[in-house]
């Protein structure tokens, strides 16, 4: 029998040899434990560390951003990990409930149950603990080269170490488990020997559900799915802060539907399934259908959340990677010149050398050019003479394109327009401008950046024409391209905006035109655009991929978890099958057929929103993009990127269940 030992050293020699005995023996219960708590303790340091690093911070004055986001991220993502935990936890307890009660049966107090099972979660939690912050060193340097790549400054990969990260995430790490160990330790202190006992052994209790309630559900669920979907239409139309309360409803709508869908389909699918006796007495279908129809009762509220947590994480992954990718795309086609001024008002060229002068005065310039957008009668088009658009490419570091005094062509930086004027361009190979008939040049289109929808040009594409044809034609947009010699500081843009909106600048009209009410000015400065605009889509971007990819991971291993708590009743099930004379290899597909469709109900809604979301992506967004295929491709890179963690959760639990059920201890 346990009983005291005189002697703390002697009774704890007992306690720690027992405590490494029951860790080699039930190591098989802490594969996906250990698993998830690794990962998640290595892409927690990682981040961290990333935006603890000095390297990022320094790399714009907003970068702060990125620190004070994932501390906020890693804040949620410790409450909501310190839930899963404490449902591990409490797996990990049910499968060793009987042991602890026959330790309690032979003496050893509830105190000591206790420690036993503390101490074992320590040691296996601290070292994959340990693990996952050895792993999180590595990933935090692609991380951090990542970021520098989007900045386009150098770096090469460099592992190092933050004592900061690590402690801060150290400090999350037992704050999860102290909430886990706590739910824990409780079980075991109010529970009873005989529950401990016996509590495998209970019978579930079998609720019948109304098919006819089940199918009102589902169509009030696709109803609430739909007008979530239609709000976030209306909500992308709307400019002002009212798209939030759209967004924020749509949401509330989508999980609502998700959830509604999934606690009720899959019921649906197993008793239509169960009316049809060819199907149902086909092989072992039988059997498959009641281990099924027990997972729906048992996991059906556990699914539908996963489901909500899978659909939140795919969304989340997708628009971290295309909105990064995206606007690094962009970034070439947004602020191609160091300065850009652009004023929607016929003024004359003279009026822009106060602003060439006041810009000179802030920073050294190396050469400009003010120029006109020209407005083309009949046709919702500007244009650009010809000198005037080489002049542009020089300053962009371009070679110049030649044109015969009876061509255009067309300059259009948005992939999305061009296949549209390669078939105008066939239907009308000729113009007529001011008595000039011009026809194509030998090359039609160019598509360099030279940012078409303010600079160069309005709607994303632009008409060249002869200079001795844009004569006859009104300039009423006037334009300043400046290329600096040091690439200017983000501060010159309210500088130069201050100016123009001041009394210092007192601009002039062309002759014939009058003063607009309202003035149409842009001011574009690269070294803003850089650390601003791209900072942000970073924050958001990077956050989103950290709460996206733990998202994954938790909600795998809930799952996990889920199949694995029934698996005392599912081996005596597949005893059963043996002793009827099934052999191995079909009980063998039986499993891997029953999880399979345990973790794919989960991902019915999940996948179906983000092929939609992809699609609606690439309908509303891809002609704002540069890189033509970028919203396809880091879609499906989110499909393959989620596939890969939540078929490695899936192996993992088949690997178990097989072991447990085909080879028990």
């Amino acid at each position: 029998m346990y009983t005291k030992i005189s002697g703390g050293k002697k009774e704890d020699i007992i306690y720690w040899k027992l405590t490494w005995r029951n860790i080699n023996r039930s190591l098989r219960d802490y594969i996906i434990y250990f698993i998830t708590v690794a990962l998640t303790a290595a892409l927690m340091y990682s981040f961290l560390a990333l935006g603890f690093s000095e390297d990022i911070i320094s790399l714009s004055e907003n970068m702060a951003m990125l620190t004070s986001g994932i501390v906020l991220m890693s804040v949620l993502i410790a409450f909501i990990a310190s839930f899963v935990i404490g449902y591990a936890i409490r797996f990990i307890l049910g499968q060793r409930k009987k042991e602890f009660a026959l330790y309690e049966l032979m003496g050893m107090e509830t105190k000591a149950v206790c420690y036993l099972f503390l101490v074992e979660h320590i040691i296996i939690g601290g070292f994959a603990f340990l693990l996952g912050s050895l792993a999180g060193v590595g990933l935090s340097s692609v991380l951090n080269k990542l970021v520098k790549n989007i900045f386009d400054v150098p770096h090469s990969y460099r592992i190092s170490f933050s004592l900061k990260a690590w402690v801060a995430a150290l400090m999350y790490f037992i704050l999860m488990y102290i909430f886990g160990m706590f739910r824990a330790v409780k079980i075991i202190r109010k529970q009873k020997v005989v529950d401990l006992l016996y509590d495998n052994l209970k019978n579930e209790e079998l609720r019948i559900k109304s098919v006819s309630l089940s199918i009102f559900i589902v169509l009030v669920s696709i109803a609430t799915l739909l007008a979530g979907l239609v709000l976030i239409g209306k909500g992308l139309h709307i400019q002002t802060n009212k798209a939030l309360l759209y967004f924020g409803g749509a949401c509330l709508l989508l999980f609502t539907g998700v959830y509604g869908v999934h606690r009720q389909f899959p019921f649906l699918l197993y008793h239509f399934t169960k009316q049809n006796p060819r199907r149902k007495y086909k092989g072992e279908n039988l059997f498959y259908l009641g281990q099924i129809g027990r997972r729906i009762q048992s996991s059906g509220k556990t699914m539908a959340v996963v489901a909500i947590l899978l659909t939140v994480s795919l969304a989340t992954m997708f628009v971290g990677l295309t909105m990064g990718a995206g606007y690094k795309a962009n970034m070439e086609a947004y602020y191609p010149y160091d300065v850009g001024v652009a004023i929607d008002v016929p003024l004359t060229k003279e009026s822009m050398e106060p602003v060439l002068s006041f810009i000179k005065e802030c920073c050294a310039v190396e050469d400009s050019l003010t120029y006109y957008l020209y407005s083309v009668p009949d046709a919702p088009i500007e244009a650009l003479a010809i000198s005037d658009y080489n002049y542009l490419r020089q300053l962009l570091g371009l070679s110049p394109v030649l044109m015969n005094d009876d061509e255009f062509l067309i300059h259009c930086d948005t992939w999305g327009y061009i296949d549209k004027i390669q078939e105008e361009l066939k239907k009308q190979p000729e113009i007529t401008l001011a008595g000039h008939t011009l026809t194509v040049a030998k090359t039609p289109i160019m598509t360099e950046p030279m940012e078409q929808h303010q600079m160069a040009g309005t709607g994303g594409y632009v008409l060249v024409l002869p200079d001795e044809v844009v004569q006859y034609l009104s300039g009423n947009k006037i334009r300043l391209a400046i290329k600096l010699k040091s690439g200017g500081y983000p501060e010159l843009r309210s500088e130069i905006r201050d100016f123009i909106n001041s009394n210092r600048w007192n601009p002039e009209l062309q002759a014939g035109y009058e003063m607009p009410e309202r003035r149409a000015i842009g001011v574009q400065v690269k070294a803003w655009g850089v650390e601003n605009s791209l900072t942000g889509f970073t924050v958001i971007s990077f956050c989103c991929l950290y709460l996206s990819i733990i998202f994954i991971i938790l909600s795998c291993a809930v799952l996990a978890f889920e199949q694995l708590t029934a698996i005392d009743k599912n081996r005596k099930n597949y005893a059963v099958l043996d002793r009827l004379g099934v052999d191995r290899q079909k009980q063998i597909l039986l499993i891997r057929r029953e999880l399979s469709t345990v973790f794919l109900i989960p991902l019915l809604l999940p996948l179906l929103f983000t092929v939609v979301l992809i699609v609606g992506a690439q309908v509303l967004f891809s002609t704002y993009i540069l890189q033509e295929g970028l919203i396809l491709l880091y879609g499906l890179l989110t499909i393959l990127g989620f596939s890969w963690v939540y078929f490695t959760y899936f192996g993992a639990t088949l690997f178990i269940f097989k072991a447990v059920i085909l080879n028990p201890m």
